[in-house]
């Protein structure tokens, strides 16, 4: 594909504003009852890019899986419920070397291990609660997944837990709330980032990878389900 896409849930017109901004062409979620409605729009809870060319996708998005299809994507479809252990089947955390997840709540892992590492840990929504950065850099506000990162000799900085809004629940996640855009080398926030009490802390770790950091302004922090880059 030469056009830049990105899967997002389209709710919030000022987030989808920025990213059009960024050279975005936006593929909207299909909301799903498949999963707890306060997330029923959420790209990734519905949506994991394995590779270049696979995603695998919740079988009720039926209009992108035909759009996805023609775009030349190999794509496999997975059946999920509302419930904590059977909507987090794709919530995952994906690079090159690694896969974070929670194998209690994850869907199967043959098809993407390869020579892959796995990390376990206890937190099903594992993509949720992190931000993927370059090189094996991770953020995130969930101790045990900070704590099985840095066992696994990964550079993670733990980020206090309960300042992202997401209505429906008490708070959301910082891994919704942002999206790494690899093109521009740019973290962007779902809302005004700044206002978060360990800001300079993410700050401080994206100029030491040379990163850009971006954000939605007249918006709190904000889990909207993060988005899927193709």
């Amino acid at each position: 594909m030469n056009e830049h896409y990105c899967i997002i849930n389209t709710q919030y017109k000022p987030i989808t504003d920025k990213l059009n901004g960024y050279g975005f062409k936006i593929i909207p979620v299909e909301p799903s009852a498949n999963v707890s409605k306060p997330i029923n729009s959420h790209a990734d809870v519905l949506y994991l890019k394995s590779n270049n060319n696979t995603l695998f996708i919740s079988d009720c998005q039926h209009n992108n899986i035909r759009l996805l299809n023609t775009f030349g994507f190999d794509i496999t479809t997975v059946n999920l419920k509302p419930g904590y252990k059977t909507e987090c089947r794709l919530n995952m955390v994906l690079n090159s070397q690694t896969i974070i997840c929670n194998p209690d709540t994850c869907m199967n892992l043959y098809s993407i291990k390869k020579d892959k590492k796995i990390i376990s840990v206890k937190q099903g929504y594992t993509k949720c609660s992190t931000i993927v950065l370059p090189d094996d850099n991770f953020i995130t506000e969930d101790e045990g997944i900070c704590a099985a990162l840095k066992g696994a000799g990964k550079n993670c900085i733990l980020i206090k837990k309960g300042c992202v809004k997401l209505d429906g629940y008490n708070y959301g996640f910082i891994g919704g709330a942002s999206a790494y855009l690899s093109n521009n080398k740019t973290l962007l926030f779902f809302g005004n980032i700044k206002q978060h009490p360990d800001y300079i802390k993410i700050k401080e770790l994206c100029d030491k990878l040379k990163l850009n950091t971006d954000y939605v302004e007249n918006m709190p922090l904000t889990d909207i389900g993060g988005l899927i880059e193709l």
